[in-house]
């Protein structure tokens, strides 16, 4: 298998060339274009629990497995929100992936929920994560560039900016300061990373984007 990121860092896609027999597992609507002599199957992952979590956690239900039938047989990939990509190779590994920015990833990659407790929900990442699992490629996508931070004891983020990480990291919600912090600097929520493994963070905040426009909505007045 061949694999390629192109138009990074602002409108990443993902470019493969698939040997036969060989496949990838992308997110629901992902695909670009693809040789028609792929072969397309659509799965709702993990039966109807699995789905139900993956639902909560914001991703789709159903993943899309292109199968190739010959040499050489090209898949283009594409992330839903304009950005980057990442290729992650996992050796015997696990990857922790936030909503939204799981792509693609090899067969034996196994994807499934993870539940993130009461520090994800208040962090405004939602109760469930995605856990990425085994030997093999995984691509995924972000809002803005993809950063990635080697983190050896501590390191702290902001929650919005948050894309991955490595299961041997722990992580702690908290405020940014005081409570004078909290309602007036405009960082709101962080956490706080410990231990050694690698973080990925992207360059851009949706949450932030949304406040940016939220002035400039059209609101319809009511003239009775």
């Amino acid at each position: 298998m061949k694999h390629e990121i192109r138009n990074k860092p602002d409108y990443a896609s993902l470019h493969v060339l698939l040997d036969e027999g060989e496949a990838v597992v992308t997110e629901s609507g992902a695909m670009m274009g693809m040789d028609p002599a792929l072969k397309m199957e659509t799965n709702m992952k993990g039966g109807l629990l699995g789905a139900a979590k993956r639902a909560m956690s914001g991703e789709s239900v159903f993943l899309n497995t292109y199968t190739s039938t010959g040499e050489a047989q090209r898949l283009d990939v594409a992330p839903s929100t304009p950005g980057d990509m990442e290729h992650i190779r996992l050796e015997n590994s696990t990857v922790i992936v936030q909503r939204g920015s799981y792509c693609a990833c090899t067969p034996d990659i196994e994807v499934s929920a993870k539940w993130g407790g009461a520090k994800s929900f208040f962090g405004g990442e939602g109760l469930i994560m995605l856990k990425a699992s085994g030997t093999g490629d995984l691509w995924i996508a972000s809002y803005g560039a993809i950063h990635q931070v080697e983190v050896n004891g501590g390191y702290t983020v902001d929650t919005g900016h948050i894309v991955a990480f490595d299961e041997s990291l722990t992580f702690n919600v908290t405020k940014s300061g005081g409570l004078k912090s909290l309602f007036f600097s405009s960082e709101g929520l962080v956490c706080r990373f410990s231990g050694t493994g690698r973080l990925w963070i992207q360059t851009r905040n949706a949450p932030s984007l949304a406040g940016f426009l939220h002035p400039f909505r059209a609101v319809q007045q009511n003239n009775n």
